[in-house]
């Protein structure tokens, strides 16, 4: 190759990576500053748990009398979005010793179980834990109810188990586990526990329990007059 053609090569390559620097250095110039970071609030927990050593029950229950429901779209009949305090965050509390009927097809996979248990099509459990979730809500704006808990809480969910006791009729106190049962909205399942200042024991209150969910079905009641059993 002659000279002059390898020279006009060279001069050329180097324009071209003259330019490419030029550009490069622009878009660098142009680009913005990256926004500073945020700070992040520790989030407030309840008593009985620690960032360091993660959730902690209570050895025993703390009751709050004058609990306060909160309505939400994700309130089911056992599962609730309660302010217990006017000192406390809203917390969502679940139900020991029942599983209500879901009023979603949120979790497709346990409709289908109490579908299996009731008897029932999973349209059914729908429509019958709409209906529940409904029960509950008019009940616990209607009534006093006294929320107590050891914030022991459900695995991998910052929801928290707990007991409801309701004030169903003038001096007399009730479960809301009962209610559900009773009404046919719910199955005797879940997590268990002792009664706080009942001298019912464990073994006792189950069983009531069964005898409750019995009845419930001897009546039809709630999602039990569309069973086949």
């Amino acid at each position: 190759m002659p000279l002059r053609d390898t020279l006009l090569n060279l001069a050329i390559t180097c324009v071209l990576v003259l330019i490419i620097v030029l550009v490069a250095i622009l878009l660098k110039e142009s680009r913005p500053d990256p926004l500073p970071a945020l700070p992040v609030s520790v989030a407030q927990l309840p008593p009985g748990q620690s960032l360091e050593n993660g959730p902690a029950a209570l050895p025993e229950f703390k009751v709050f009398p004058k609990a306060r429901f909160i309505e939400s779209r994700t309130n089911e009949a056992d599962t609730l979005r309660i302010k217990v305090s006017d000192t406390e965050d809203e917390q969502v509390f679940v139900l020991y010793f029942v599983d209500a009927l879901d009023a979603s097809w949120t979790h497709p996979q346990r409709v289908q179980e109490q579908a299996r248990y009731f008897d029932v099509s999973g349209e059914k459990v729908v429509s019958e834990g709409l209906k529940a979730t409904q029960y509950v809500t008019q009940l616990l704006k209607a009534r006093p109810f006294s929320v107590m808990t050891r914030w022991e809480q459900v695995p991998e969910r910052s929801r928290f188990y707990a007991l409801i006791l309701v004030e169903h009729t003038p001096g007399s106190w009730v479960y809301l586990a009962d209610l559900l049962v009773q009404q046919g909205f719910a199955r005797v399942a879940g997590v268990t526990t002792s009664l706080p200042s009942d001298a019912r024991s464990l073994n006792d209150y189950a069983l009531e329990l069964q005898a409750l969910r019995k009845q419930a079905e001897q009546r039809k009641a709630g999602v039990w007059a569309a069973s086949k059993l």
